[in-house]
């Protein structure tokens, strides 16, 4: 019998509390014994076109219903992940070998950043820490006002990250000394995590479970203008969660696109491109996502809360494709080569064709893939949710 998607308010009813805010699932469970109306795993005849390095057993698998931080960082020579259980590991590329662990206060959340010398971790237990690159050591720790919830972006001498209350705090990246701050209205029920901030190198753009998306001043935090992504619709838990839980897409600029654009989802609203210089909207269109969109030439690519891939003119916000590859929950999509790379949480991961939307392979790891994954030149890396790290080569 076709069942419906199931999900788990039990997570809500019975929430983690944060200065007030309670957190709903990274990633929407739904119930193994269920069918999705309508789905049918794709059957492209072929795997994915890679072949594995390496697999590192990095840590365990988290509580039900949660997950490990979803963004890890991959330098020149190693690769830097964050855990639930609160361990910052820094990983050599080339053989997969734990050169160095650090066990922090609390879980890790969001993510890792890492600059030419430090290693940057935010906590659920409100904390930024600094650690050594080389070997780990900590160097400074700076309590703010709650969990943090985004992973850090570090620019300008700066580590830059927004915590659970709405809230973006700009610290020295050499002594953790608080810079600036932004905040907006703090909300009662959120998706956990929140959207690594991102930048042009002049202005830092963050989003918020309020549905809303600012431009600061990299320099002072001074805002330079905002928008609401939200829609009004219905009564239920998931009606009410609203979050930018997408890092915002900075575009580039060009003879094809002379006004710079920025590009932005949320959960329960809309994808909207916004003139990254004024806040002026270009075009907006209804959608419902949680994850980063793929900007790739004209189309920008982005994977719904249903399972579904969707090519959208990166012009005027017009469809061009749209394709229903899972019954879990996507990641985010990253090009690789001439395909995008998605995986799900029901352990498959995907090939795509940008042109048509056609999958083109499809391999089942088996262990639920919610980290974006991260391309490094013909290399591609996986952190699964059982806490795994793997290493692929294109073939």
């Amino acid at each position: 019998m076709v069942g419906k998607i199931r999900f788990s308010f039990v997570i809500i009813l019975t929430a983690l509390l944060f200065s007030g805010c309670s957190y709903m699932p990274d990633w929407f469970w739904i119930d193994d014994e269920e069918e999705i109306s309508g789905y049918k795993e794709p059957d492209p005849g072929r795997l994915v076109a890679i072949d594995e390095e390496w697999d590192r057993g990095i840590e365990g698998e988290p509580d039900e219903y949660m997950s490990h931080p979803r963004q890890i960082a991959v330098t020149e020579e190693a690769v830097f992940v964050g855990t639930f259980e609160g361990l910052v590991v820094k990983v050599d590329k080339s053989r997969g070998k734990v050169i160095w662990e650090s066990e922090l206060d609390s879980s890790v959340s969001g993510g890792v950043a890492t600059d030419g010398s430090r290693v940057f971790a935010g906590t659920v237990a409100g904390n930024m820490v600094a650690l050594s690159r080389e070997n780990g050591e900590k160097l400074w720790q700076s309590q703010v006002s709650t969990s943090v919830a985004s992973a850090p972006l570090v620019v300008g001498g700066r580590v830059i990250f927004t915590t659970l209350n709405n809230r973006t705090y700009a610290l020295d990246v050499n002594s953790g000394k608080l810079l600036w701050t932004h905040s907006s209205v703090p909300v009662a029920l959120v998706v956990q995590g929140a959207a690594t901030p991102t930048t042009n190198g002049r202005t830092v753009f963050v989003g918020y479970s309020t549905g809303e998306v600012f431009a600061l001043n990299l320099r002072e935090g001074k805002p330079l203008w905002g928008k609401n992504l939200s829609r009004l619709m219905g009564r239920s838990e998931i009606d009410r969660l609203h979050d930018v839980d997408g890092e915002v897409v900075v575009g580039p600029s060009g003879m094809d696109t002379p006004i710079p654009k920025v590009y932005v989802v949320n959960h329960q609203g809309s994808v909207m491109g916004i003139q990254s210089n004024g806040g002026v909207e270009v075009w907006k269109s209804k959608f419902s996502a949680i994850r980063r969109p793929l900007l790739w030439g004209n189309q920008l690519f982005v994977v719904n809360v249903e399972g579904q891939i969707v090519s959208i003119s990166a012009k005027d916000g017009l469809e061009v494709w749209r394709t229903r590859i899972s019954d879990g929950y996507l990641s985010a999509p990253v090009r690789f080569g001439d395909q995008i790379i998605v995986g799900d949480s029901k352990g498959r991961l995907f090939s795509i064709d940008p042109a048509s939307g056609r999958v083109t392979g499809l391999n089942h790891l088996n262990d639920p893939i919610i980290a974006t994954p991260v391309v490094d030149g013909s290399s591609l890396y996986i952190w699964t949710n059982e806490g795994d790290l793997i290493k692929y080569k294109a073939q």
